[in-house]
């Protein structure tokens, strides 16, 4: 039985590897980026549409609204559609601070259905019906555009190839706790090592769902918004580029947003873009592999869609590491090839290491602070895809399998006085199913690995037991906690 343990995590460790040296291409790719330059703004500017998909974002419906109003752009050249999905007092919300307005202001339409039919992928089309922009810009609930935005992106659509223009997020709360810091860590990585990877290595890229400006030809071209994923927005990129359409990734131009406050809320997002992913590689990869792109592309965009699959390998390496680092120490496993494929699992844990550290220093203005807590933001974010996994792994199947599930939105919270009440008693982050005795036999499984590991002093059994450990105790007992250091 050792010995099959671990030949099976050989197993899983190979496969990881050939995902993590994707991941390091990408990150020599990225580090080829050079200072973005700033084009001329074209003679005449275009008209855009800003599109505002909310439902149910009473916490932060205003200060989105409140920015989207400062923007620095010719009002006559804009109109700013709300599509209001909302079933709570999101709407009089809406209505207050469109009647608060005074003066000369953008052409506000505040855009009602009756059905929230199709989700956000819906309401974006839904909008579309009436945009007389040439551009539609996006912006979801959490998200704080910046004044000059517009200024920013619209100039690179004077290369008549370009479909859509995407910018980095930036993040309002990243200090808020080891949590949001855990996050911040990986989206960092996606933003920093992945787009500019992907990029400069003439690959796919995607929309990130926001803080991006769409040409409205290239949206029809490509099919327009489909609800028969939950990543609409990746479903929509990949259609695009397959169609011949480029993309551009503005590295250097930041939009900030509000990360997810508590465990709960982490793992609904994450259960819809992993689904998401899935159901996008069951859809796109035979029509990806039939298109005109370049090969590199179709390869880039396989390991994209893959990104998700990821956990099914997580979950048989967490399980098999603790109880085959534990039978090599006591000598019960007899292999002609331990010492070479022990060497796999070290290996995949440095080349992540290297990874995640590029990502946040290269997304950091203060690159001392980012080494100091590194450790620690990294071994909480171990821990938070640990304690999802098993959730995870249930939606990925489900995507496979082409099941339909409803689109669980990710509760935001706003910031400043009265977080921590809002935080307790506002939007319930639902799952669509509960696992818990899956999670508490996990946890179970993870403390006794920390107590044998501790018996016989096996330091990399240890640190095994205590991710899954951690892990699935923020799954099980603080999946509603904040963990926030700032009152």
């Amino acid at each position: 039985m050792p010995n099959l343990l671990f030949y099976l995590l050989s197993f899983f460790n190979f496969l990881l590897l050939i995902y993590v040296l994707q991941e390091c291409y990408l990150l020599f790719n990225a580090l080829k980026k050079g200072k973005e330059k700033q084009l001329e703004l074209p003679n005449e500017l275009p008209f855009i549409t800003i599109q505002l998909p909310l439902y149910n974002e009473k916490y932060v419906v205003e200060r989105l609204l409140k920015a989207v109003s400062k923007f620095d752009y010719p009002k006559n050249k804009l109109e700013i559609q709300i599509l209001d999905d909302s079933t709570d007092e999101t709407s009089e919300l809406i209505k207050a601070f469109l009647e608060s307005l005074e003066g000369e202001q953008f052409d506000f339409q505040h855009i009602c259905r009756e059905k929230r039919v199709g989700y956000k992928a819906g309401a974006l089309d839904y909008g579309l019906g009436t945009a007389k922009g040439e551009f539609i810009a996006i912006f979801d609930a959490d998200f704080i555009p910046e004044p000059d935005f517009l200024f920013q992106t619209i100039s690179h659509f004077q290369n008549p190839k370009i479909g859509l223009v995407q910018t980095r997020w930036t993040y309002i709360n990243e200090d808020d706790s080891m949590l949001t810091k855990a996050q911040a860590l990986m989206l960092n990585t996606h933003f920093s090592i992945e787009h500019l990877g992907r990029i400069n290595a003439n690959g796919f890229i995607n929309f990130n769902g926001t803080a991006g400006i769409w040409r409205r030809t290239c949206i029809d071209q490509a099919g327009g918004w489909q609800a028969d994923t939950l990543t609409e927005d990746l479903d929509l990129s990949f259609r695009a580029q397959m169609k011949g359409w480029q993309f551009k990734y503005l590295f250097e131009v930041g939009s900030p947003s509000e990360l997810p406050m508590t465990f709960s809320a982490f793992r609904s997002q994450q259960f819809r873009w992993s689904k998401g992913a899935a159901e996008c590689l069951r859809k796109s990869f035979r029509q990806l592999w039939q298109s005109d792109s370049k090969p590199i592309a179709k390869l880039i965009g396989t390991f994209h869609l893959l990104n998700s699959s990821v956990y099914l390998l997580v979950i048989g390496i967490l399980l098999l590491s603790p109880a085959v680092y534990y039978f090599r120490q006591l000598n019960a496993i007899d292999s002609a090839y331990l010492n070479e494929l022990s060497l796999l699992g070290p290996l995949v844990l440095g080349l992540l290491f290297l990874i995640f550290l590029a990502g946040s220093l290269m997304t950091s203005k203060n690159k001392l602070r980012s080494l100091l807590t590194f450790i620690p933001s990294l071994f909480v974010y171990f821990s938070m895809t640990t304690g999802i996994s098993l959730y995870m792994l249930m939606g990925i199947l489900e995507g496979y399998r082409g099941k339909q599930s409803e689109f669980i939105r990710t509760p935001k919270f706003g910031m400043g006085k009265g977080l921590l009440s809002r935080v307790k008693t506002g939007y319930d982050s639902k799952r669509k199913y509960s696992i818990l005795i899956l999670e508490i036999i996990a946890l179970g499984y993870g403390l006794f690995w920390i107590v044998s590991s501790l018996l016989i002093f096996n330091p990399l059994s240890l640190s095994y037991g205590l991710v899954v450990f951690f892990g699935f105790s923020l799954s099980v007992f603080f999946k509603d906690w904040s963990f926030r250091w700032k009152k």
